[in-house]
């Protein structure tokens, strides 16, 4: 079962019990991992994945209070660690629905319910190398694509994401989780969560104006006002850092105006009425160049092409000139 090709690549594994930390250690070194670092302490866990450079973590996520996927959740919105595409996959012993449902909205690309043995894991990754899930973005959720079946494969727009253990199996450079690849996807997934939040405060602002009218509606419409100030303050923090800064004026216009009515029990007046209208209407205008590109697949192999080709031809023209490349290209 050995295969030679998993000789650099690295694993970070996080298990309690000793007996299996050990077993699973020794089981992705008979694989032909180069290295695999291995730990039973949550915080341990943390600075390692936040610190170290791996291709693969694997870890424990059914002990009380571990955390484990909470790390996973925090690697795959870039907040800890050098790579948020490493490949994840998740141990667990509990499999009911509210725990799996849990798990699996951080983002890992597998879940094994425990006891599993080494073929089954040399299975998973062989998977992982050969046919790892395309990634997606939602309001909610960014990581591999777990939808079994899709009616419409187009509604949800995928990502082929840098894939550090697939560029050093296959030998792949171009699937390399290098800066400029890692920048290239992060910014297209911002981009997508601002047309997605934009997109949906539009739809939130007509239901809050619809739940205006009648007492009985004043509880669901704040409630829908409260997911509207949680969507808004989602759609600022996307929007920091990128070219769209100017956007986030709007969004705290639109903040100070759910505040001033949120605790309304009466019907909104008409002005309030347009602000709901207009204020959206102009953040989704904004935004307008990101809602058509949204919808695109986007595949970090063919990017790595392009910028590859653009060095290349720098390479040469500096060549030929005798001068030196650009420093944004090398």
């Amino acid at each position: 079962m050995y295969d030679p090709r998993f000789k650099t690549a690295t694993a970070l594994l996080f298990e309690f019990e000793p007996s299996l930390r050990q077993n699973t250690r020794s089981a992705l070194l008979n694989l032909g991992f180069g290295d695999v670092v291995a730990c039973s302490d949550i915080h341990e866990f943390s600075t390692l994945a936040n610190d170290g450079e791996f291709d693969l973590i694997l870890a424990e996520t059914d002990a009380s209070g571990s955390g484990a996927h909470q790390i996973i959740q925090e690697i795959r919105h870039n907040s800890i660690g050098p790579d948020p595409f490493i490949n994840v996959i998740l141990f667990l012993w509990n499999s009911e629905p509210g725990v799996v449902g849990e798990i699996i909205n951080a983002g890992a690309d597998d879940l094994i319910t425990r006891p599993i043995s080494r073929t089954q894991i040399f299975t998973r990754l062989k998977r992982l190398v050969g046919a790892r899930k395309p990634f997606v973005v939602t309001a909610d959720y960014f990581g591999p694509d777990r939808r079994k079946i899709s009616r419409n494969p187009t509604s949800i727009p995928t990502m082929i994401v840098p894939n550090s253990l697939k560029a050093k199996v296959e030998s792949r450079p171009e699937l390399a989780p290098t800066p400029d690849a890692i920048r290239s996807a992060m910014k297209v997934l911002k981009e997508r969560k601002i047309s997605i939040y934009s997109e949906q405060l539009m739809r939130l602002s007509s239901a809050v104006i619809l739940l205006s009218g009648s007492p009985d509606s004043y509880e669901d419409r704040r409630n829908v006002i409260n997911v509207m100030k949680q969507r808004n303050d989602a759609l600022i923090e996307s929007i920091e850092g990128t070219e769209h800064m100017h956007v986030v004026s709007l969004c705290r216009a639109l903040t100070d105006h759910l505040d001033s009515i949120v605790t309304e029990n009466s019907a909104l007046k008409d002005k309030d009425r347009e602000l709901l209208s207009h204020i959206p209407f102009a953040i989704h205008k904004a935004c307008a160049d990101l809602h058509q590109t949204a919808g695109l697949a986007f595949d970090i192999t063919a990017v790595s092409s392009k910028v590859s080709d653009t060095r290349k031809q720098a390479n040469t023209d500096a060549a030929r000139t005798g001068g030196k490349i650009s420093p944004t290209l090398g």
